[in-house]
């Protein structure tokens, strides 16, 4: 049985942790990257199923929705336009609570007076997004990464 020896100086062991150290560190730069453009593409996907779901009215919505906090390994995606709600999950019936009746206007401009208003239904754009891209992103980060060893080896 023949013995093979693997011999190595601190020499070739300093060079060899730079070289890892610095390749982590990129890794976390691609990361951050990547983590980013998720949120963008869920951002673009989100408003593109608003409007086509035809809730586009004034953009107000649309517009809002964006990356609310990003740090370098997490993202939050969304929008703080209160009635955003209403739209992803729907919402039960209203009534009045402080006055007589609701009054409100309708998307074509007309002024609206009613002692009820029907439930809405659920309109989802924000999750359909977020489940779309995040099921992506696995295959994305793989491929990155692939990219990323085969550059280091040649």
């Amino acid at each position: 049985m023949e013995v093979r020896k693997l011999l190595l100086s601190i020499k070739d062991m300093e060079k060899t942790r730079r070289v890892l150290t610095g390749t982590v560190h990129e890794l976390d730069d691609d990361v951050n990257k990547l983590l980013h453009q998720l949120g963008n593409d869920i951002v673009a996907e989100a408003r593109s199923n608003l409007q086509n779901e035809a809730h586009v009215y004034t953009g107000e919505l649309n517009t809002s929705i964006r990356i609310l906090n990003e740090t370098k390994d997490s993202l939050e995606v969304g929008t703080d336009i209160p009635y955003a709600g209403y739209i992803e999950y729907g919402r039960g019936p209203v009534r009045p609570v402080n006055a007589q009746v609701l009054h409100f206007f309708t998307k074509d401009g007309k002024e609206v007076f009613t002692k009820f208003s029907k439930a809405t239904e659920p309109s989802p754009f924000l999750e359909p997004a977020v489940i779309s891209k995040t099921n992506k992103f696995v295959d994305i980060f793989a491929e990155s990464m692939t990219n990323k060893a085969r550059r280091l080896s040649s």
